[in-house]
């Protein structure tokens, strides 16, 4: 049994990447990810993950978060791996552009990562702000990001 905090994650990463229709279609995405899950325990995670079902223009409903609802998108799979993203530096920071909606899942991944590296990370919408730690080397930094992002694309 998967905790709390990876079913969490799971289904962030699901619900940001793809759309999912019903609960049922996000269980079984859940289980390919090698999740079991039941109906119950799914909809106290929905509700507490703050998801809620938004009318796309094409007319189906499909779950997203708070931030995404705001756009009433969310890109495909192709369109996420086809935008650009993007990677800046300033001193000990870096700035992380995303696609619309998609910060907030990235961000929550890179403090995930535990990373000594990272001191800690600030979402916007499309745009997180990284801490490096003093002793960071960038390129380091920056192929850990990249790590990141490729699992969140595919």
């Amino acid at each position: 049994m998967q905790d709390k905090k990876s079913r969490h994650q799971a289904i962030r990463m699901i619900i940001s990447s793809q759309h999912v229709e019903s609960q049922n279609d996000l269980i079984i995405e859940l289980e390919k990810a090698g999740i079991s899950i039941g109906q119950a325990t799914l909809s106290r995670d929905l509700k507490q993950l703050r998801v809620s079902k938004v009318r796309m223009p094409n007319g189906r409903s499909v779950y997203a978060f708070p931030r995404e609802s705001q756009y009433a998108t969310i890109p495909s799979r192709e369109e996420l791996n086809n935008t650009k993203w993007g990677l800046d530096f300033s001193g000990n920071i870096m700035v992380v552009h995303t696609p619309p909606g998609y910060a907030n899942v990235v961000a929550c991944e890179i403090d995930a990562s535990r990373s000594k590296m990272i001191l800690g990370s600030v979402a916007g919408d499309d745009t997180i702000i990284v801490v490096l730690a003093e002793s960071a080397d960038r390129d380091a930094a920056e192929a850990h990001i990249r790590k990141i992002t490729r699992q969140i694309k595919q």
